[in-house]
């Protein structure tokens, strides 16, 4: 175990070794004719022999981790075909983890690695491409997008034609179009049309490949909680779906199976820390805040970082663990494979990690302070543990 593991015993770690998120992509590549992404297959036997279906699904579930699935749906069909627990990456949020499905590569090699981050001398929000705080001129959305992907994709390089379904709202962004390469983009309006049109796809008799992303529960869980009646509602609108789209799947020659990108847990109001309530810890940064409000890296003044670490950890301590980012770096939690150039830089000296149930924030002139009724992107096992649901006809 790493020094970090050793501090922090209770804390779910990411598995890149043949028990997480990036393994199964491995996998899932290799049974699709695409690329060795160079990293180990997945441990578990549950995709062999995958590829020789007609038609391959992925349905990416957005913030359905094996902690809300086993809760909220227990007797769904989604947990009845679950058949192992993975890991997430580092850090367990969408950001991180679908750019991991979408290029087979980790955190530490495509270099997103939170909701904002740091990008030349700008914090950004990588995925909607807006700059959050500039220190000069805040660049374009496409200008962005440029500079900051760079991990090919994964989809376009599979040895059938790939099919990337998406919500209308996103399927034409930039972040879209560089992630599917030459894979075709289709666009639905709500899960009910995205279910029915993954559906009537399987009917060709064409192999392919087809990923859906589903973002409804974690829109939901963001806005009330992992824990609230109607994402059980929720969840139950979209395990029927699939039932359905397993009927067709079943009549079709198609797998299909399903993950997540990270799970979620609840974010009490009381347990929001201001930091830039602190102005003793807080005017040591050199830029705001960055990263999640769960995983938070704080980027220090020249010759600051020990004088910050003792004073977040006297002030702060009880709602986070305070940990120099090069310890993270050296503990391999963001995977293996060569670094991205701008990845110890994006960490920036100092990483506060929450604790259960606590969320770390600033607000800049002219925004709105963030409040969540749940979150993700910690070490708690709720937040890293993913489900595998495999269904073969």
């Amino acid at each position: 175990m790493t020094p970090l593991q050793l501090r922090h015993p209770d804390a779910a770690w990411p598995d890149y070794h043949g028990g997480g998120l990036l393994n199964l992509m491995q996998t899932l590549s290799w049974e699709l004719g695409g690329p060795d992404l160079g990293y180990a297959p997945l441990a578990s036997r549950a995709l062999a022999g995958i590829g020789h279906h007609r038609h391959v699904c992925l349905l990416l579930i957005d913030g359905l981790g094996a902690a809300q699935l086993r809760r909220l749906g227990p007797e769904s069909r989604l947990r009845l075909l679950q058949r192992e627990t993975l890991s997430s990456v580092f850090p367990p949020t969408t950001s991180a983890a679908v750019t991991t499905v979408l290029t087979g590569q980790p955190p530490s090699v495509h270099g997103l690695i939170g909701w904002h981050q740091l990008h030349g001398e700008d914090v950004i929000a990588p995925l909607p491409l807006y700059t959050r705080y500039a220190a000069a001129r805040a660049s374009a959305p496409r200008q962005l997008a440029e500079s900051l992907f760079v991990a090919p994709p994964l989809f376009d390089r599979f040895a059938r034609p790939s099919f990337l379904m998406l919500p209308e709202d996103i399927c034409g962004s930039p972040c879209s179009r560089y992630h599917a390469g030459s894979s075709l983009r289709l666009s639905y309006h709500d899960a009910e049309d995205a279910f029915v049109q993954l559906s009537a796809r399987l009917y060709s008799p064409v192999p392919a490949f087809h990923y859906l992303y589903l973002r409804q529960m974690d829109e939901l869980m963001h806005e009330i909680g992992p824990d609230d009646e109607a994402v059980e509602r929720l969840l139950a609108g979209l395990d029927s779906d699939f039932g359905r789209l397993l009927e067709a799947a079943r009549q079709n020659d198609a797998a299909v199976v399903a993950i997540a990108d990270h799970g979620f847990t609840a974010a009490p109001a009381e347990q929001w820390v201001d930091v830039d309530a602190y102005p003793e810890v807080y005017g040591l940064l050199a830029r705001p805040l960055s990263g999640e409000t769960r995983m938070t890296y704080c980027h220090v003044k020249p010759g600051c970082a020990e004088r910050f670490i003792e004073l977040a950890r006297a002030r702060l301590g009880h709602a986070c663990w305070v940990e120099p980012s090069a310890e993270l770096l050296a503990a391999g939690v963001f995977g293996p494979g060569p670094a991205h150039p701008d990845l110890a830089r994006r960490c920036g000296d100092v990483t506060l990690i929450a604790k259960p149930g606590w969320n770390l924030r600033d607000t800049l002139p002219g925004e709105r302070r963030l409040q969540l009724a749940g979150t993700h992107a910690g070490v708690h096992p709720d937040e890293m543990e993913i489900p595998l649901i495999v269904y073969r006809p």
